[in-house]
């Protein structure tokens, strides 16, 4: 493992980013202030901006730093350099996870935060949102592994688009549920065995995708 080409190929495509990543951060902040405002109406605006974010500079990050190299033919290139598939892999797994990790903290923290201090906010909403929050990473590591595994746009859009109809579907089953809707209503943030399952079965499925993404870039033939 070559660990300084890691840190090159990591650190130049963190500098690539660096605007984009800037307006996610700054619309992560807007979003996450909107979400607890104490009005129905825009604080469902900010969920819905959160998602918004989430899912659109996920899409973006990964179309950039990954699928794109692939059709401009830059992959092939970095390649034929002394850099292993093992190392390329593992750089570009690493700084597109870190590049969509910067607004989805931001937004988790945010949004954490403020509902465990504010006045209004309720704390016991935090377990949901830990569940939420979880259920985005874990849909954007699938979609990032099967980026790295496929190196297809047709194969990574299908799982985007079955991961986003997934979403809605667990959102709505998540909010109908008695115990959380008990629970959003609560002071003590203390998350029932439902969902403390829920977040192990997200846990699960990031380790999973990631193991396997390195399992078989291992198995894959160099260029060179």
């Amino acid at each position: 493992m070559n660990t300084q080409a890691i840190g090159i190929l990591f650190l130049k495509d963190l500098y690539l980013s660096r605007r984009p990543l800037f307006w996610y951060f700054a619309a992560a902040l807007l979003c996450s202030a909107m979400n607890v405002i104490p009005n129905p109406t825009l604080s469902f605006v900010g969920f819905v901006m959160i998602l918004t974010v989430a899912i659109g500079s996920g899409m973006h990050l990964l179309g950039e730093l990954l699928l794109s190299e692939g059709s401009e033919q830059t992959r092939t290139f970095i390649l034929s350099l002394p850099v292993s598939l093992l190392d390329y892999s593992i750089a570009k797994i690493t700084v597109v996870l870190t590049t969509f990790l910067i607004p989805w903290f931001t937004m988790f923290a945010c949004s954490v935060i403020l509902t465990s201090v504010l006045p209004w906010g309720k704390a016991g909403a935090v377990p949901v949102l830990v569940v939420v929050f979880l259920e985005l990473l874990a849909a954007y590591t699938v979609q990032l592994v099967t980026a790295v595994i496929s190196e297809s746009v047709g194969w990574t859009i299908g799982v985007m688009v079955a991961c986003n109809v997934f979403l809605n579907l667990f959102l709505m089953i998540l909010f109908q549920n008695p115990e959380v809707s008990e629970l959003m209503k609560s002071s003590v943030p203390i998350p029932s065995p439902l969902l403390l399952n829920v977040i192990g079965v997200e846990i699960a499925i990031i380790v999973v995708a990631l193991a396997t993404a390195f399992f078989m870039q291992l198995r894959k033939r160099d260029l060179v």
